[in-house]
């Protein structure tokens, strides 16, 4: 393919970044520094982070979500989309969906140039799960009561008291309690509340409250080191999944994952329903599957990191290691992963987030993550300012990574002999390091390419230029990645190839992603049906469009 683009000669000369690095962007001195104390020491307060957010932000949804809320959601940046069916029929499900999906179509009419927004849809399986009964009300106000430190309770699971939870006895829809030891743990509303058990009698734990506080109805309940549930989904989740592959989901996030073998069958059953084209991700949520991530992890087709629910088994002081371990084993395999752990909640009532939740979520942006869930935008009245605040945390995050060694060391596990797409993808991002290349434009077709690139964590946004929106969407997970379905008619293979690069040139221009005199490396085939990108050139943007460097 002769890649050479001919620059209209009435434009301007264009201005060549010889010396691009400059120290006080992204951090750019510590990045490239010898040694880790170095990186940390040459680190800048007053650098400036990158305007483009390179982690993709995911945000929960209520049942009762508009249209007009997700064109917000996209203009804001968010990519993914996080719900449930639970207690849904088949046509409020529907009706939600179609909300969604005409949300984003109505964003990419009007305020997108007419370019199709990859916004992915993720289904949210809620499992095998014990919840407490409900409350029972003395008084017509009352919701809540009011569970004493340091007083004593019994859990049951009599179904008598299942409407009639008192301060005294609270019931569970699970005889597992009865399988507890005295000193073990259970913990009411997501660690809310922790009880110590003391003995077990014929239908009921006695318990000592070791952290009280107010209790609704049908709060979930927490047993650690107790796997809960089958080995096999439950006849709710296969509806569920069946509504989801009728509805075009484009991933599905699949609890209480502990071993492979549950990975497969699950798997199994959503090919069999003819949903292989969804992509399942296995939720860490105990510390069973936390314990066989080597196992399950080559399965999967990404990693959820349920941190509220594993912390409750790890412990609290342990769940930062946790994330280590879970971020930087799905790191190695090229798995992408998103991060729930309850971000930014202050934000529901408040504003301005604690000190606390910035670092946690900066944190998790540094260990490696692809993707922060935002649950806290389903209860928020504040939504649109939560994703923004969480976008320039990400980005503080992303300058401070010292990702040439991150690089260097992801370069040194992928030791001969890998396939040439991986080979070529590894150069590509070596070269983005070098030259510091503003973006790397990657023409594809499954999203091969661009996923081995984003794997590699170059420092510069991904444009990955696709005809098939579903390969978009599951791109969009990605960090690094900004996905473009690409829609005109195909004249011939060349001209294709051609008109996608214009296309992804005009778009980094329209969106402040490229500039005059940067740097830009571009990656197509070499021929039709080659399978995968295998040529790489360089180009410099000019004023009006680019130039073969």
């Amino acid at each position: 393919m002769d890649s050479t683009i001919i620059l209209n000669t009435e434009e301007p000369c264009v201005v060549y970044p010889w010396e691009p690095c400059h120290d006080n962007e992204m951090q750019m001195k510590a990045s490239f520094e010898d040694n880790y104390l170095d990186h940390m020491s040459n680190l800048k307060i007053e650098s400036n982070p990158s305007q483009n957010t390179l982690t993709t932000i995911a945000c929960g949804i209520l049942h009762n979500v508009t249209r007009s809320l997700i064109e917000e959601f996209c203009e804001n940046g968010a990519s993914m989309v996080v719900f449930d069916f639970n207690g849904l029929s088949f046509e409020a499900s529907r009706k939600m969906v179609f909300e969604i999906r005409q949300g984003v179509f109505n964003y990419s009419l009007k305020k997108n140039n007419r370019v199709p927004y990859s916004m992915t849809l993720v289904l949210d399986l809620e499992g095998s799960c014990i919840t407490t009964g409900s409350i029972f009300h003395t008084t017509t106000a009352q919701r809540l009561i009011e569970l004493s430190t340091n007083s004593h309770v019994y859990i049951t699971n009599d179904v008598e008291y299942k409407f009639k939870c008192t301060e005294d006895r609270i019931y569970v829809n699970s005889d597992i309690i009865l399988r507890l030891n005295p000193n073990d743990r259970i913990y009411l509303d997501y660690g809310k509340i922790e009880l110590a058990v003391i003995r077990v009698d014929e239908d009921e734990v006695y318990c000592l409250i070791k952290r009280g506080e107010f209790l609704g109805s049908e709060k979930v309940v927490h047993v650690p080191g107790i796997p809960v549930g089958s080995t096999a989904l439950s006849k709710l989740d296969e509806e569920k999944i069946r509504t989801g592959i009728q509805l075009k989901v484009d991933v599905i996030l699949v609890p209480g994952v502990r071993n492979s073998v549950f990975f497969e069958q699950v798997r199994k059953f959503v090919v069999t329903e003819r949903g292989s084209d969804i992509s399942l991700y296995a939720k860490i949520d105990n510390t069973v599957g936390l314990e066989n991530m080597d196992d399950i992890i080559p399965g999967v087709d990404g990693v959820f990191l349920n941190r509220p629910n594993l912390s409750m088994e790890v412990g609290h002081d342990k769940i930062f290691l946790a994330q280590k371990i879970v971020l930087s084993k799905c790191n190695l395999a090229g798995k992408p992963t998103i991060t729930y752990g309850e971000y930014l909640n202050s934000m529901e009532v408040s504003t301005v987030p604690t000190s606390a939740e910035v670092n946690d979520l900066i944190n998790t942006v540094m260990d490696g993550t692809d993707c922060i869930y935002l649950d806290v935008t389903m209860r928020s009245a504040n939504k649109l300012h939560c994703i923004q605040y969480a976008s320039s945390l990400c980005r503080q995050g992303e300058a401070a990574i010292w990702e040439q060694q991150l690089f260097t060391e992801l370069n040194k596990k992928s030791k001969p002999k890998i396939d040439p797409a991986h080979a070529v993808s590894i150069g590509c991002v070596e070269v983005s390091f070098k030259c510091h290349a503003a973006a790397i434009i990657v023409i594809t077709t499954s999203g091969l390419s661009a996923r081995f690139i984003a794997r590699y964590r170059p420092r510069c946004p991904v444009l990955a230029i696709v005809r098939h929106g579903k390969s978009a969407r599951k791109l969009s997970v990605w960090r690094n990645v900004i996905a473009l379905q690409y829609i005109d008619p195909i004249e011939n293979i060349w001209k294709d190839i051609e008109n996608r690069t214009r296309f992804a040139m005009d778009y980094g221009k329209r969106k402040g992603i490229l500039h005059q005199g940067d740097l830009v490396l571009h990656m197509s085939c070499s021929k039709q049906n080659v399978g995968f990108a295998n040529t790489m050139s360089v180009f410099y943007v000019s004023a009006g469009d680019f130039v073969n460097a």
